[in-house]
């Protein structure tokens, strides 16, 4: 048998000859072996880690966003300033005259924008970030870095325009002749509790969108009723402190009212703190409620419900960021 090797191209006995395998295509299995697939297990520490060392790429994909942002505009970064007055100024026509909001002697306008601020920052954060992979799906499929610089550079430019919605705030505070009070010194504090939580929740619906597209037309819903749902227009004390959930016994006309024995309450029993659990829940209310009594009232933060905050947007960022690295693999592919 004389078969042709590869060095010389001479012909040699069957001896002397390389071995030629021929496979059979039959016999190749449709799938892979389930002790050999592919799992994908990053760690959210060495993730981390990378991400920190490719902050250059994070801070070149936020300066680009940030001029795309107000180019061939007429008004420019004043874009940045003007949407947040004009939800002030919306605000302030429809609930300002609404007696049953409580601001503790706080001009309304001043009172709401604060929360204004918070509540845009994570808001704007949320619906940017989360459609970044699908904005970026040129780079996804092109480049190496880390996915997650896309959803953090969105919330940096966010974080700039905030930045500069401090301008209209600083002359709310010298129109109603008032001035922060020095317990203002805790809200870097408030302002880190916030950018864990927007981070975890940004990251997490980033990795699902790619999944669900759905999610994107669910998005913008979710964000518009999510203002109502949080201390934005209303003070955070409407939530009680004191719930009553079992147990005790009801007393009716247990106090008076104007003379007259009125109402009930429970004795005994087991009560729970709602502030702390809506403020596990959502972090933004006890955010938004320290900023008010620090900055605006000099009051110390009302602690339980922030610790819960802080737990809370920890968990939040835990599971956001493992949810993300979960379906990185599929960006490409899917986006």
């Amino acid at each position: 048998m004389q078969v042709q090797v590869p060095d010389g191209g001479a012909e040699s006995s069957s001896s002397d000859a390389v071995p030629l395998l021929i496979t059979d295509l039959s016999a190749i299995p449709a799938e892979p072996a389930d002790d050999i697939l592919f799992r994908h297990k990053a760690g959210l520490i060495k993730s981390a880690r990378l991400v920190w060392e490719h902050r250059e790429i994070i801070h070149s994909l936020a300066e680009r966003d940030f001029r795309a942002q107000y180019k061939q505009t007429a008004l420019g970064f004043l874009w940045a300033v003007l949407t947040p007055v004009a939800t002030l100024l919306v605000l302030v026509l429809v609930f300002s005259r609404i007696h049953s909001i409580h601001t503790q002697g706080v001009p309304y306008a001043l009172y709401a924008f604060v929360g204004i601020l918070c509540w845009s920052f994570f808001a704007t954060a949320l619906a940017q970030g989360g459609t970044s992979l699908l904005n970026n799906k040129a780079l996804l499929s092109k480049t190496q870095f880390p996915r997650e610089c896309f959803p953090l550079e969105s919330m940096v430019v966010n974080g700039v325009n905030t930045t500069f919605s401090v301008v209209p705030l600083a002359l709310l505070f010298v129109f109603f002749g008032r001035a922060p009070t020095i317990a203002t010194l805790w809200v870097p504090l408030f302002v880190l509790i916030e950018i864990v939580f927007a981070t975890g929740v940004t990251l997490g619906v980033a990795g699902l969108i790619i999944q669900a597209r759905d999610l994107t037309m669910v998005l913008p819903l979710v964000i518009s009723l999510g203002i109502f749902l949080t201390p934005v227009i209303w003070p955070f004390t409407l939530i009680p402190t004191h719930f009553h959930v079992a147990g005790g016994h009801l007393v009716t006309g247990g106090h008076l009212v104007r003379g007259v024995a009125e109402g009930h309450h429970w004795i005994g029993g087991i009560y729970v703190n709602l502030q702390v659990v809506y403020g596990f829940i959502n972090p933004i209310g006890p955010v938004i409620s320290s900023v008010r009594e620090t900055m605006l009232l000099g009051h110390a933060p009302s602690w339980p419900p922030l610790i819960a905050a802080a737990v809370g947007s920890i968990l939040y960022l835990i599971f956001g960021y493992k949810l993300f690295k979960r379906f990185e693999v599929e960006f490409a592919d899917i986006a």
